[in-house]
């Protein structure tokens, strides 16, 4: 990293330099003496004070908008959403005639306040100061209007609108103490409210190479009873002794849906053909999403039998 003197640098990569400063983006508007709306795009804005509270913009000493506010000492500050780079580029421009048409708006206390904005912040100018090429104006805030629920805001960074991106979302796991140990289950995603989901995780599973994963039909009586004639609750019992024996990672898929049958497999016996038929479609798009939430490469699944089967489209 190379470090310019502070004498001679370069307008150029100054601008290039706080440009890695991401902002977000603003219209600053005002009205003349006679009336007539102006508006100026920035991301030079900032909250300046809370008490007494103040916001500041930085305006080019040639700018109409500003003049506007010397004349009224009233403006606006409209911070702008995801959606509205037209507002900003349309308000990047010089005022010319036109420039207002189609852009909805209202006039509380003359001052234009843009529908629609993401925030809006009306002030009276408190203070105006010098700022090089640019003129600082220092707000003090009458009025703030902005929504309660989350609103993706227009983004500026390195000299291009940008956007947010969320971080990755981590599934909660929840650790229950067992007969094997500590098992964790962590939710899959939930499409009805009349399904339920959830990974079982054996050992270290995310992002594992050839984890064993079994599916497993919850049963009334073995899984909530604790039934030791069980069939579907033994064979999970020795799925997952067979996973901790071979001291690698195992996930064991359980997916119930309202309608489906909550203790067939005791009712019937260990031969119900449900316990070693294929999975059904629902329980296939929980393996699926299960091998994408855990990021599991080549998952082995065991079948009722215990036969080992490569994961094909499951």
């Amino acid at each position: 990293m190379t470090v310019a003197p502070a004498r001679g640098v370069d307008p150029r990569r100054l601008r290039a330099a706080m440009g890695h400063f991401a902002t977000g983006v603003g219209v600053l508007t005002a009205a003349d003496a006679r009336g007539r709306p102006f508006g100026t795009t920035a991301n030079a804005i900032s909250s300046l004070s809370l008490d007494p509270p103040l916001v500041l913009a930085c305006l080019r000493r040639e700018s109409e908008t500003l003049t506007a506010v010397r004349e009224t000492g009233r403006f606006a500050v409209n911070l702008l959403a995801a959606g509205q780079r037209e507002l900003s580029e349309r308000f990047a421009r010089r005022a010319a005639a036109g420039l207002w048409d189609g852009v909805a708006h209202r006039l509380p206390d003359g001052v234009p306040v843009l529908d629609g904005a993401l925030a809006a912040v009306e002030c009276a100018v408190h203070e105006i100061a010098d700022g090089g090429d640019h003129v600082i104006v220092i707000g003090r805030v009458l009025a703030v209007e902005h929504p309660v629920e989350h609103v993706d805001p227009l983004v500026y960074y390195r000299g291009a609108y940008a956007e947010l991106v969320a971080p990755p979302v981590v599934a909660p796991e929840i650790a229950l103490p067992s007969g094997l140990g500590a098992l964790r289950m962590v939710p899959l995603p939930q499409r009805t409210a009349a399904e339920v989901s959830v990974a079982v995780l054996v050992g270290e599973p995310r992002g594992s190479t050839g984890a064993l994963l079994y599916v497993h039909r919850g049963c009334l009586l073995g899984d909530a009873l604790g039934s030791t004639v069980c069939g579907g609750r033994r064979r999970l019992h020795a799925v997952v002794a067979e996973m901790h024996e071979a001291r690698g990672p195992g996930v064991v898929v359980y997916h119930r849906e309202a309608e489906a049958g909550f203790g067939t497999c005791c009712l019937r016996g260990d031969d119900d053909p449900a316990l070693s038929s294929e999975p059904s479609a629902a329980e296939r798009t929980a393996v699926r999403d299960a091998i994408a939430l855990l990021e599991l490469r080549a998952p082995v699944r065991l079948g009722a039998e215990t036969r080992d089967l490569r994961m094909t489209g499951a």
